[in-house]
């Protein structure tokens, strides 16, 4: 059992172990963007910019094609289009993802269109006269607000290659959500006498009208149900390619050390 066992490791280190070792397939980008908004807070137009920071590696499987994975770290914020309504949220949040990627270069420039799946955090905080709020404890419509929720990334850029091992990369993509609750909003009624005493904290502290309507009415309005949120983020990153040296000409692989051999000097002691 031992000799099989060890044929096979050996296997595995002779093949695929050098086989992953072509750096030559893996890149590596970072950089920051900017991000906006779209739900019901602000009626399904995007807007609201906030930071972001992105770092992401890339994989080539073909000359075409790549799995681009990666990571951010991001704001979004968003004013109520409803001044009456008054639920203006923001929230720092984290993604991470995994997408193919279709690229096809043409010369200096590589135009790419991606698409993949990913998850991200979701932490709303609703602006008050009293400070914000963490939404997900208030639970302004008395349903519980997720705080890992799926995303499907998809978009399009373009990477320009300053040398063989630095580039840059301009990325303009979307998040669309499988939530419609990343500002903590969906309900298109809410019912008063569901909300929890935090809640009701929460609603009183918006304004003196929404106050009232608190103490007075039944019911309350919401956002719209039946769209998902959806958000976007423009990055602008710096990609390094590790195949080369730095001074982006040479393969390192194929590269040796000149052999520099010291000249003698004659010497005649008389």
């Amino acid at each position: 059992m031992r000799r099989p066992a060890l044929f096979l490791i050996g296997l595995f280190t002779s093949f695929i172990v050098p086989q992953l070792g072509q750096a030559q397939d893996w890149s590596f980008a970072i950089g920051p963007g900017v991000t906006q908004y779209l739900g019901d807070v602000n009626e399904q137009q995007l807007g609201g910019n906030r930071w972001a920071l992105n770092a992401e590696a890339w994989y080539r499987l073909t000359d075409n094609i790549q799995i681009k994975s990666g990571i951010s770290f991001y704001q979004l914020q968003a004013q109520d289009a409803d001044t009456t309504r008054l639920r203006s949220f923001q929230a720092n949040n984290f993604e991470f993802y995994s997408t193919g990627m279709y690229s096809f270069k043409q010369g200096y420039f590589t135009p790419f269109l991606y698409l993949g799946i990913g998850a991200t955090t979701s932490t709303p905080r609703g602006d008050t006269q009293l400070g914000y709020y963490n939404l997900r404890d208030v639970e302004p419509e008395a349903e519980r607000v997720p705080g890992l929720v799926g995303i499907i990334p998809f978009g399009a850029g373009l990477e320009y290659e300053i040398t063989p091992v630095l580039s840059v990369v301009f990325d303009l993509a979307l998040r669309y959500a499988l939530t419609d609750q990343l500002d903590a909003m969906s309900k298109e009624i809410i019912v008063v006498d569901a909300l929890s005493p935090l809640a009701r904290e929460y609603y009183t502290a918006l304004s003196d009208e929404r106050a009232r309507v608190i103490n007075e009415e039944e019911t309350i309005r919401g956002g719209d149900s039946m769209n998902e949120d959806v958000y976007g983020m423009f990055s602008v990153k710096i990609k390094f390619t590790p195949t080369n040296s730095i001074f982006g000409c040479i393969d390192p692989y194929k590269y040796s050390r000149p052999n520099y051999k010291r000249k003698r000097r004659n010497f005649d002691p008389i």
